[in-house]
């Protein structure tokens, strides 16, 4: 067959139109191959051999290059964020402070409703602690056996007081008796002294002329006889005089003493009808008790109804404080509690992005704040604020389903940039108490440059 196949090529003329010239002579010298393979293989009856490339093809080369430089820029210009994924609620910037029954029993009034502004010690709600005995209600019974003693005392102290008044009248009577006594005695006892001058200046006449001879020795002595006795009332009126002023020092005291006397007696009776008063406020505190707003502010959430049955130390409503004792109402802030293996790159002033439950991302979007303080230390389960624990530990371990719900968290407070949120137009002002999901934005840095990062660190080993 091959014999036949090289007779006819051999045999066919080069002056035959089906015969085709030589295209690469030197290729022809050059070839490894007999001269007649490669004179066969250069004149092709049929024509060179040339392959056909379709446009799809042109159009899958350029797509893939598209593709490629597409892929290096998104590399070289693209960005990675690196995120820290928390939960938390709002809450108002300035806190909250629980209103809490004092005592158990009936919450029989309630002063506000939900929404209200209130003022320092404004009424809130009224607690009924009335109990039931076989003779009645037993604080009444109570409250009666105490105005009964507290009417005793002050009957009592009335007493005291006018027996006061009546001792201190008869003392300042006999004081004005003696008084008026010593009077006429320093009138007795200027006569007194009188007289016995004038019996001296007699004795001493009676004396000189008893030496003249014009008188007896009978008669002097008589004389002096008269003069001792009249020194002795001297002496006697002397004595009555110092009695009186002793009187008039011992009714002195006396009269000091009662009214001390009287000054103690009226304080003890004070001190017993302060302490009944005591025993009333408390007694009418075990009756009912009004539970006053701390400051001002509004009340945010009412948890119980009059005539529901509260414990004591039980939460009855929640109270945001005004703003600088202002009027106006504290802005709500969001709190994050994160556990301390997201805390690594978080510091104040990074942006967050916030997702609230209430709102779903994907049709609200999402909101911004900014980080403006982190807790030094961390809280334990146990330092929580007790309204909001549960709360806080069940989004914790919802957000780390692996993490430990012991675990203590660092807070994290966000300013909002806004304080409403657009829902189909209308701006829907947040609430406290909102629970959401929060993206800390930590780092951002290009994709070659995370690519490469390994290699960059090996390098300044």
């Amino acid at each position: 067959m091959s014999t036949i196949c090289q007779n006819t090529l051999t045999s066919a003329s080069p002056d035959s139109p089906q015969a085709a010239p030589a295209e690469h002579p030197a290729a022809v010298n050059d070839t490894f191959f007999r001269k007649e393979v490669a004179l066969a293989h250069a004149n092709q009856w049929m024509g060179a051999i040339r392959l056909a490339q379709p446009m799809s093809v042109r159009i899958v080369a350029c797509v893939a290059l598209a593709i490629a430089l597409c892929v290096f820029a998104y590399i070289f210009v693209g960005t990675v964020t690196r995120k820290a994924r928390v939960t938390g609620m709002t809450l108002p910037a300035g806190g909250s402070l629980t209103i809490s029954a004092m005592n158990p029993g009936i919450l029989s009034r309630s002063f506000v409703t939900e929404g209200q502004a209130v003022v320092a010690g404004q009424a809130l709600f009224e607690v009924s602690t009335e109990r039931q005995g076989g003779s009645g209600e037993i604080s009444m019974l109570v409250a009666q056996q105490l105005t009964i003693q507290k009417n005793t005392l002050v009957a009592e102290r009335r007493t005291r007081m006018a027996q006061h008044r009546d001792k201190t009248a008869a003392i300042d009577e006999r004081l004005l008796n003696i008084n008026a006594e010593a009077l006429e005695l320093e009138q007795e006892i200027a006569l007194a002294q009188r007289r016995r001058d004038l019996a001296k200046a007699s004795l001493a006449k009676y004396e000189t002329l008893q030496g003249n001879g014009f008188v007896s020795a009978a008669q002097t002595q008589q004389k002096q006889e008269e003069l001792i006795d009249l020194g002795a009332r001297v002496s006697t009126l002397a004595r009555a005089k110092l009695q009186l002023q002793a009187s008039r020092l011992n009714l002195t005291a006396e009269r000091k003493a009662s009214a001390g006397e009287l000054d103690n007696t009226i304080a003890q009776l004070q001190r017993s009808e302060a302490s009944v008063d005591k025993e009333i406020a408390e007694n009418q505190s075990r009756k009912t008790s009004l539970i006053l707003a701390p400051q001002a502010g509004a009340v945010a959430t009412i948890t119980y109804r009059p005539g529901q049955a509260v414990l004591a130390a039980q939460s009855l409503a929640l109270l945001i404080p005004a703003a600088n004792g202002k009027q106006t109402v504290e802005p709500l802030e969001v709190q994050l509690y994160a556990p301390s293996r997201v805390m690594g790159f978080v510091a104040t002033g990074q942006t967050v992005l916030i997702r609230y439950q209430a709102y779903p991302y994907q049709k609200f979007g999402l909101q911004r704040g900014r980080i403006v303080d982190i807790s030094k230390a961390p809280f334990a389960p146990n330092d929580l604020p007790p309204h909001l624990a549960s709360t806080i530990l069940s989004n914790a371990q919802q957000s780390a389903p692996g993490g430990n719900s012991s675990e203590a968290l660092f807070r994290i407070r966000v300013q909002l940039s806004r304080q409403s949120i657009d829902v189909y137009g209308v701006a829907q002002p947040l609430r406290a108490g909102m629970t959401l999901e929060a993206d800390i934005v930590q780092d951002r840095r290009r994709i070659w440059e995370w690519i490469a990062a390994p290699l960059l660190a090996a390098a300044q080993r």
